[in-house]
């Protein structure tokens, strides 16, 4: 590489390791702010004087606070829902379906309770963005899972709005449960719990229409 190359790769490099540990160091402080005092209770200026960093700083990376707690939690909602998606996709029957996407969402819980503190903590907010990329990221996948399961002949036809509901907030309330209480309750226990409800809940679901 010709040495003039180098000097202008530097500078660049530089700028850009800066721009990173900016956002990391901002995104580190917002965890902090929202699981202390939660989504309400938390400014700007609050998250600004945790990094140490300048306003004008903060500004070339988040517009806003919801833009920032949507940045700090989308992702790993994403991680989450992807991981979980993949089993149900790759599920060869009802149970497998069923029990295996439980057992990946509370190993998740399990794996990275500061998220689902963190969502606890913010539940108004979450609520509020239910509809939106936060968790209707989740309940999305859920639907075009089920759908696809269908279609696979794994389940038989149901409301697929009813039961992605059924099982969305069996699985919300359950990881509020293991993730407050962690040495209290075994992921696989828990999984095999609300599989067995399921499984032998569909059926009766599909025969009881009015």
């Amino acid at each position: 590489m010709p040495p003039e190359a180098a000097m202008t790769d530097a500078p660049a490099g530089k700028r850009e390791r800066n721009k990173a540990a900016n956002r990391a160091s901002i995104l580190e402080a917002a965890r902090d702010c929202f699981l202390s005092h939660g989504y309400e209770g938390v400014t700007i200026r609050d998250v600004i004087r945790k990094t140490g960093l300048a306003a004008g700083t903060f500004y070339n990376y988040f517009p806003d606070k919801e833009s920032l707690f949507r940045e700090l939690v989308e992702s790993r909602i994403q991680a989450m829902t992807d991981r979980i998606s993949g089993v149900r996709r790759h599920a060869g029957n009802l149970q497998a379906f069923v029990h295996g996407a439980y057992l990946a969402a509370f190993e998740a819980v399990a794996e990275d309770p500061v998220l689902h503190t963190l969502l606890l903590r913010n539940e108004a907010v979450i609520r509020s963005l239910y509809n939106d990329s936060v968790m209707g990221i989740s309940v999305r996948s859920m639907k075009a899972d089920i759908s696809d399961a269908i279609q696979r002949g794994l389940m038989p036809e149901v409301n697929v709005d009813f039961l992605a509901a059924s099982f969305y907030g069996t699985g919300y309330e359950m990881s509020r449960l293991i993730s407050e209480n962690p040495t209290k309750y075994c992921v696989e226990e828990a999984a095999h719990f609300a599989a067995q409800v399921f499984l032998n809940g569909i059926q009766g679901a599909v025969s009881s229409k009015i």
